[in-house]
C-alpha cells in the first residue's frame, strides 16, 4: 500500500506541474541604449498570434522604452473573409516585407529581432520561444549611431511633417559595414476588431502596433552613407503626409530605424517611437 501511496503522489505532482501556468519570459537588463526593434508576422485569423502579441507586451513592460514593437499583417492569416469580418489589417508594404524583403515566413506567429539571423538560425522570422533571448542579446549591443526624431500633426489638414536625425555614437569611429539606410514607419493601437483566439473568436479584440504604412521612399529604406564610408551625421525629413481618414491620429506612432542594407546584412543599428 506504501508503494501505491508513493506513485499516487507521483502522479499527482505530475498533474500539477502539467498544469501549472508557462514561466513568463524574462530578460536582463543591460546599460546600454541600445532599442530594439520587433517585427511581429502575425495575422487575425492566426489561432496563436495572440499568444505571441502578449508575450511581446510582457517583454515591453518589462523594459520600458527598450523595446519597440511593429505588427505586420501579411500572409494567408491576414486575407480578410466572411469568416474574420473581412477585417484588412493589410499593407502593400507589409506584404513586401512578409514574402520578400524579411521573408518569407514559415510559420505564425514569428518575429524578426532587429532584422538579423541570429546564430544557428537559416532565416530572420523566428518562433516565439526564442524572442526573450535574442531581445536579450541585442539590448546589450551598444548601438552605432543614436536617433532623434519629432513630428508636427496638422489638426487642420491632417497631414504630418517628420524630421529624423541620426548622430553617430562617440565610441563608434570604423567605416560601415554595408550600405546604411533608414526607414521610417507609421503604426496604430487600440484597433477594435476581430481576432481568432485559442478560445475562439473575438469580435472585440484590441490590436496594437498595427503597421499602417512605411514612409520612406522604398520599402527596404532609404539609403544614407554607402558601404565602408565614414559614419557621419544625417537627417532626413519628410513633409506633409497625410493621414488616412480611418486611421486615428491620436493612436499613431513613428518609428524610424537605422539599418543595414546589404543582401545577407539588414540588422537595425538603432530604433525610436514617438507619438505622431
Amino acid at each position: 500500500m506504501k508503494l501505491i501511496g508513493n506513485i499516487s503522489a507521483i502522479i499527482c505532482f505530475s498533474i500539477l506541474l502539467s498544469c501549472c501556468d508557462e514561466i513568463p519570459p524574462t530578460i536582463t537588463p543591460c546599460q546600454t541604449s541600445r532599442i530594439t526593434l520587433v517585427e511581429e508576422f502575425t495575422g487575425v485569423s492566426c489561432v496563436n498570434c495572440p499568444i505571441g502579441s502578449e508575450k511581446l507586451e510582457l517583454l515591453s513592460s518589462q523594459n520600458p522604452g527598450k523595446i519597440i514593437v511593429v505588427g505586420i499583417h501579411a500572409g494567408f492569416f491576414a486575407v480578410p473573409s466572411t469568416s474574420n469580418n473581412n477585417l484588412d489589417l493589410r499593407t502593400a508594404d507589409g506584404d513586401l516585407l512578409e514574402s520578400i524583403h524579411l521573408g518569407p515566413v514559415s510559420g505564425y506567429p514569428s518575429a524578426t529581432i532587429n532584422r538579423k539571423i541570429f546564430d544557428g538560425e537559416n532565416e530572420l522570422p523566428v518562433n516565439q520561444n526564442k524572442w526573450a533571448g535574442y531581445i536579450n542579446n541585442e539590448l546589450c549591443n551598444r548601438p552605432i549611431a543614436e536617433l532623434n526624431a519629432s513630428s508636427n500633426y496638422n489638426t487642420v489638414d491632417s497631414t504630418v511633417s517628420i524630421v529624423v536625425d541620426m548622430i553617430p555614437s562617440t565610441y563608434y569611429e570604423g567605416l560601415t559595414e554595408e550600405d546604411l539606410a533608414m526607414t521610417i514607419m507609421i503604426t496604430e493601437s487600440n484597433i477594435v476588431g476581430y481576432q481568432l483566439t485559442p478560445q475562439g473568436s473575438e469580435q472585440n479584440y484590441v490590436h496594437k502596433h498595427v503597421l499602417r504604412d512605411i514612409l520612406s521612399s522604398d520599402y527596404t529604406g532609404d539609403l544614407l552613407i554607402n558601404k565602408e564610408n565614414v559614419l557621419s551625421p544625417q537627417q532626413v525629413s519628410i513633409s506633409d503626409y497625410k493621414i488616412p481618414a480611418e486611421w486615428n491620429p491620436d493612436n499613431c506612432y513613428v518609428i524610424a530605424f537605422i539599418h543595414y542594407k546589404g543582401d545577407n546584412n539588414k540588422t537595425v543599428q538603432q530604433a525610436i517611437e514617438i507619438k505622431l
